[in-house]
């Protein structure tokens, strides 16, 4: 018996991925992954080639690369999230478009307001608006604050919730915060999706 006469098929249905999945994957998720492989290398490397003898000159050097890499890594869940958020927000506005509607200002961010059209065209999304609203601000933080957890935007003070905030006054999430707002981000998208009229479909 050859290895091939050796499967067993599953029966269970195949699915296919999302367009928004296949978009973040290319965009956020498999280069952020590999971003993250690089900075653990690199500094797998640094630590390797630390020479010296003394104890505490040795911890030192150490101690300091593990900030540098940890800054490192902190930077770059900031930039994917930046990433996420701007493609959310480009195929949320895609689907606004194709079916016409007209978001009204309820909310602070325009993604919100997109989500907002959409849920009172299409029915309640899975996630929360709120969700996204605390995603944009950390966004906003991020490109407009310098990462500041606080700041003011035409005079308004504005802050990130206190999830996405340190003990310094800075932003910071977890790489399971950023797997968590990548998923309910394809959960929103693709629940959008399945409930468009029939008439209508999503388009990239």
């Amino acid at each position: 018996m050859t290895d091939l006469d050796a499967l067993e098929l599953d029966d269970a249905p195949f699915e296919i991925p999302h367009e928004f999945e296949l978009d973040l994957n290319c965009v956020v998720v498999a280069n952020h992954r590999l971003t993250m492989e690089g900075i653990d290398r690199s500094e797998d490397e640094g630590l390797d080639e630390i020479d010296v003898e003394d104890f505490e000159t040795q911890n030192s050097i150490t101690n300091h690369l593990h900030n540098f890499y940890d800054d490192l890594r902190r930077a770059a869940r900031r930039l994917a999230l930046v990433e996420l958020v701007t493609r959310l927000q480009h195929w949320i506005r895609r689907l606004v478009k194709e079916l016409k509607l007209k978001p009204d200002k309820v909310y602070e961010s325009q993604l919100a307001n997109l989500f907002d059209a959409l849920n009172k065209a299409l029915g309640i999304g899975p996630v929360p608006i709120a969700f996204f609203e605390d995603l944009v601000r950390v966004r906003d933080s991020v490109i407009h604050a310098d990462s500041k957890a606080e700041w003011e935007h035409n005079g308004k003070a504005r802050r990130v919730a206190d999830e996405y905030r340190n003990a310094y006054g800075d932003v910071e999430l977890t790489e399971e915060q950023l797997q968590d707002a990548i998923h309910k981000a394809v959960q929103q998208v693709k629940w959008y999706d399945q409930n468009l009229p029939p008439t209508r479909t999503a388009k990239s």
